[in-house]
């Protein structure tokens, strides 16, 4: 999906993932019996996607996506103003769910450590 951009402006309904699950378990049947007990839980997952889920999985990605580009636009400043190198972790990416009275929230969370090469923990 992150791949074309007018792909993310494609809404995912309920009926678009009970389409996929109907395909994909139709497809399972042409599996030998191995391949179709691991591709039953694909099916059963997709049976269990709601919407939302779809969005904030594309969310995560693109999340994801543009971390990857704001971690290399730090390292290149670093590497040209410090004439060296940067040292960057980017950390997973955690979903929290957030229930509360009214609906469910999810918090997105990721972490991002950036310092020079050569720094070094004081103790």
């Amino acid at each position: 999906m992150s791949g074309d951009s007018g792909d993310a402006e494609i809404p995912v309904t309920s009926s678009d993932i009970a389409a996929f699950a109907g395909r994909l378990a139709d497809w399972s049947e042409s599996l030998t019996m191995t391949e179709q007990s691991l591709a039953q839980v694909l099916v059963q997952y997709a049976r269990d996607l709601q919407p939302d889920d779809v969005r904030r999985n594309q969310l995560v990605t693109d999340l994801a996506e543009a971390t990857r580009n704001v971690v290399a636009s730090v390292k290149e400043r670093w590497s040209k103003a410090a004439e060296g190198e940067a040292w960057v972790e980017i950390g997973p990416i955690w979903q929290k769910a957030n229930p509360t009275a009214e609906r469910q929230e999810v918090e997105i969370v990721q972490w991002i450590y950036t310092r020079p090469q050569k720094w070094t923990p004081q103790l």
